[in-house]
């Protein structure tokens, strides 16, 4: 041993870590040289060729997973029985062996554990949670799995008692029905809600009735949808708010609370009151449901006989103070599924029958259970309301005496207002037009009674315009629209504003198709004395319970976003008191306090769905 390897000094840290990369590397490398020789071998390129599209599918198709068990395989298993009713009870038989076979086809090892091919959960057993049931749940619906679906509804129904999950085994039925349902397996659906009927109907809850009758509907079980609904989601008795106020077994509702021992009884009302909120909601919502499925399978007597259900329920939804975001009503959908079914009546290619009592138009049924609930004054919602109910407009005449107004075959609605006071562009907001009517700055442009077609048959402006003779006929909801020339316009000549007077007496008088007549008062001055005269010649000539066409009155304050800061959809428009206490003086002593007052505003679309409620008796 020389003197130089006694005294060499051991390697270090860093340097060992180094020389084992190295080494490391090398490994890797002859590694991925020979892996690269082997692969590049001409039977393992046509293996991987033909393994390709397999393997993909036994990754991602759990169907053909499932179907190992073919159907050949199945015929001889003596204990594999078919089950074809809600009420069969052979649901299990008891091999020689010890292994159990279920009505699903699938064996279950002695020990009760169902295998799964969920990674996070890969078996349901005795040790399984709620939790875990509901992952396994949203994981075969996600990905179509219905292998684990079976197994999941054999451990449910069958192995787990009413107390699993801490009382919640309900609920996941009921998610389990809604899965079911999706993967179109309506066996175990439907033994998921009768189980869930029979042994827990004390703890269903709305929002699952909602979800299952959601999920009857994609699978078109109509009927079944109705019954849970009349079932699960039925209205309150009446007298149901005053028994919330002051209950008659107020006794038996007392609790005494164990740490400060004093009796509290709000907590439970405040429990029934919830569940009573969420038992409205959801039925108001499902029949949503009901109604536009009816719409879009061209069932519209059906369709409208839920809408009565749904008119019946605003008194309800009043009650319960609730408002348009707590609903949350499809409306939109509804009216897109009734506008669908009107096209075919208005075509001819429907052939149902009528019953008698229909609307001309029948999303103006949809319109009524609109006004009977909250209103969302949502744009997408009018605006499709809008396309529905008018659907073409043109501007058919000026006229400055009663011989240029057009012929009175159809219902009319007359806009009167001093000038300046918005009737133009209430009438392009109503029509959801931006031009149809003329909007200026300034006062007095309109100078004569324009009139307006709605729903008129088609390319009639051309036949106005050219004179050429169009083929074809107006619709049975067409209906002129009539704006009026503005008064008290101090610039416009005496003898001028004299003859729009006499022209307005006579035409409030004589016209037999007229209505509506809405009179426009601008929310932030009142009614002045302009608007006086023009409530004294309503109250003279339309108001007269002797007159045989009589027309309906309604006062519309217009530029209410003026009154608030920052108008919007949260604050969209107000009256002040001062104003609304003058109006109503002014109506009354004019002869028309019985008329109703709308609050609108053509800047935040407010009032839109309530002036319709007026507008459609012209289109009726």
């Amino acid at each position: 041993m020389t003197a130089d390897s006694v005294n060499a000094k051991p390697p270090s840290k860093r340097a060992l870590r180094k020389t084992k990369e190295r080494a490391t590397k090398q490994e890797q490398l002859q590694y991925s040289i020979s892996t690269k020789a082997t692969s590049q071998h001409p039977e393992a390129i046509l293996k991987r060729q033909q393994l390709k599209g397999q393997n993909k599918r036994r990754r991602h198709n759990f169907a053909d997973r499932a179907s190992y068990l073919t159907e050949a395989e199945r015929s001889n298993d003596e204990f594999d029985i078919k089950v074809d009713g809600l009420h069969d009870s052979r649901l299990t038989a008891t091999s020689t062996n010890g292994s159990s076979t279920t009505a699903y086809g699938q064996s279950i090892s002695p020990n009760g554990a169902h295998k799964l091919h969920s990674n996070r959960v890969k078996r349901l057993d005795a040790s399984t949670t709620a939790e875990q049931v509901v992952t396994a749940i949203k994981r075969a619906q996600n990905l179509h799995d219905h292998h684990d679906i079976r197994e999941i509804a054999h451990f449910l129904l069958e192995e787990v008692d009413m107390k699993f999950g801490y009382g919640f085994r309900g609920s996941l039925l009921s998610r389990l029905a809604v899965a079911a349902l999706h993967l179109n397996n309506h066996d175990i659906a439907l033994r998921c809600l009768t189980e869930r009927r029979i042994s827990h109907r004390s703890s269903m809850l709305p929002m699952e009735s909602a979800a299952i009758i959601r999920g009857l509907l994609r699978c078109h079980y109509i009927n079944e949808a109705w019954e849970v609904l009349e079932d699960e989601l039925s209205l309150p008795p009446e007298g149901w708010m005053e028994e919330l106020q002051c209950p008659a077994d107020a006794d038996e509702l007392c609790s005494i609370d164990e740490e400060d021992g004093e009796i509290h009884l709000e907590t439970e009302l405040t429990r029934r009151r919830m569940e009573l909120h969420d038992r409205v909601v959801h039925r108001a919502r499902s029949l949503g449901s009901i109604v536009s499925r009816h719409f879009y399978e061209s069932e519209p007597a059906k369709g409208m006989e839920s809408i009565t259900k749904l008119k019946e329920m605003g008194s309800v939804i009043a009650q319960c103070d609730m408002s348009a975001s707590e609903v949350g009503m499809p409306w939109e959908r509804i009216i897109r599924g009734a506008a669908l079914c009107e096209k075919e009546r208005r075509d001819g290619r429907w052939t149902g029958e009528e019953l008698e009592g229909w609307p001309c138009n029948i999303v103006y049924d949809v319109l009524d259970a609109m006004i009977a609930f909250p209103s969302e004054n949502h744009d997408a919602t009018f605006e499709a309301l809008c396309n529905a109910l008018v659907r073409r407009t043109v501007f058919v005449t000026g006229a400055c005496d009663m011989n240029g107004c057009p012929e009175a075959d159809r219902g009319e609605v007359a806009f009167i207002g001093r000038s300046n006071v918005g009737k133009s562009s209430l009438v392009n907001m109503l029509t959801n037009r931006k031009s149809l009517a003329f909007t200026s700055k300034t006062p007095g442009k309109t100078q004569q009674f324009n009139y307006f077609s709605a729903n008129d048959k088609p390319d009639l402006e051309r036949q106005i315009r050219y004179g050429d003779e169009v083929p074809g006929s107006k619709d049975r909801d067409a209906f002129y629209i009539v704006d009026l020339p503005g008064f008290g316009y101090a610039k416009a000549p005496q003898q001028q504003r004299q003859q729009w007077s006499d022209f307005m007496d006579e035409y409030l008088q004589q016209r037999e198709t007229l209505r509506v007549v809405f009179h426009l008062v601008d929310a932030r001055l009142g009614p002045t004395d302009e608007d006086g005269k023009i409530m004294q010649k309503i109250g003279r000539f339309v108001g007269s319970d002797e007159k045989k066409n009589h027309a309906k009155y309604v006062v519309i304050l217009t530029k209410s976003d003026k009154n608030v800061k920052n108008a919007g959809s949260k604050n969209p428009g107000r009256v002040s008191k001062s104003v609304e206490e003058r109006l109503r003086l002014s109506m009354q002593q004019n002869g028309v306090g019985y008329a109703p007052v709308v609050l609108t505003s053509s800047e935040t679309r407010l009032g839109r769905d309530e002036v319709w409620k007026y507008l459609k008796l012209a289109a009726e």
